[in-house]
């Protein structure tokens, strides 16, 4: 596990432009998302009546913010872009996991065009397994979410004692998506480097706890990154506080690129090991 993460330190430094790349596109998310709630939810936000205003001024509020989710216009607008966006995004991910997965298995070979490479020639299968992980991750849902949504109904009032209630149904479906996300992965890594898919998920299957290990010790980085420049960004707000926030959004897309790039390590070398069995 430790040699994967080292090695896959190595494979960050040979493709530096994708963390970069990463960097940039989840900046440019970011700042719509920021521009989005800016001109759509808070003026919303501005009209809630305060604690001094009487309980009628509330009820008026919510009447007339469920009559403008049916007739407004305005609203519809705001609705159907950020769809659209959304749909974009998940155009653009599988595309970028293709380039990205592509440059991992050629290392150098073509430079920064391989990235390029990967996205014309694996975007159809990338798009397809971003789809099944989808399907898959949300697929719990359908028995999780109305449990969830009963179990905070029945407990509005006691919020600490729905937490806990609900902290199994939200491990199992953390553990879930671990899995599934960790098994398109290796049949991705196997269908860019020509190992076919099911081989590369029986790979998976033999390092579960090594790929656990990579995810948690990385994931734990990430946690303890973001706690600190959180905190930081309490004392010292304003421009710094935005600084760090894109510093800190650096820092965790190199974290991403350093977590696939030692998977995709341990993937390699547990596919020499099977296929000398």
């Amino acid at each position: 596990m430790i040699h994967s993460v080292k090695e896959g330190w190595t494979l960050v430094r040979l493709h530096f432009f994708i963390v970069i790349l990463l960097f940039i596109y989840r900046l440019v998310w970011g700042v719509f998302n920021y521009k989005y709630t800016e001109a759509g939810v808070v003026p919303l936000l501005l009209r809630y009546p305060g604690n001094g205003q009487s309980e009628l001024n509330q009820t008026l509020f919510w009447m007339e913010s469920q009559i403008a989710l049916v007739q407004s216009s305005t609203v519809h607008l705001y609705l159907w872009v950020l769809l659209a966006v959304i749909v974009l995004r998940m155009l653009l991910t599988p595309l970028i996991r293709a380039g990205m997965y592509y440059s991992l298995h050629v290392k150098r070979q073509h430079g920064r065009r391989s990235f390029l490479i990967g996205i014309r020639l694996f975007w159809r299968s990338s798009l397809f397994y971003y789809a099944v992980e989808v399907l898959l991750l949300l697929l719990p849902g359908y028995w999780i979410l109305p449990h969830l949504l009963q179990t905070l109904s029945d407990s509005l009032q006691e919020p600490l004692n729905a937490v806990v209630r609900l902290l199994p149904y939200l491990a199992l479906w953390g553990i879930w998506a671990w899995l599934i996300r960790q098994s398109v992965m290796y049949m991705q890594f196997g269908t860019v480097s020509g190992r076919g898919a099911w081989f590369s998920l029986a790979c998976c299957m033999r390092r579960i706890p090594p790929g656990i290990g990579i995810s948690v010790m990385l994931g734990a980085a990430v946690v303890v990154l973001f706690s600190v420049f959180a905190a930081s960004a309490w004392v010292w707000t304003g421009m710094l506080a935005l600084i760090l926030h894109q510093i800190y959004c650096f820092i965790s897309s190199l974290c991403k690129i350093w977590h696939t790039s030692a998977q995709y390590h341990l993937w390699n070398t547990a596919c020499d090991s099977f296929s000398k069995e």
